[in-house]
């Protein structure tokens, strides 16, 4: 399964999640770059720690 981090950004929710699963991390409103390069960075490692397989999205 490739798994890939995407953004979403819409009327109840901005940020990234995972294309296959439930994972998702909610963006912050950031006052700078470097704040909004920090959360990047963060929500990366995060989405590559997590496992798709206990939140699947209907793959059965």
């Amino acid at each position: 399964m490739n798994k890939h981090l995407i953004w979403i950004d819409g009327d109840d929710f901005s940020g990234w999640c995972c294309s296959h699963c439930t994972w998702g991390m909610t963006a912050p409103r950031l006052e700078s770059t470097v704040a909004a390069l920090t959360f990047n960075r963060v929500a990366q490692e995060d989405f590559e720690k997590h496992a798709c397989v206990h939140n699947a999205q209907g793959d059965a």
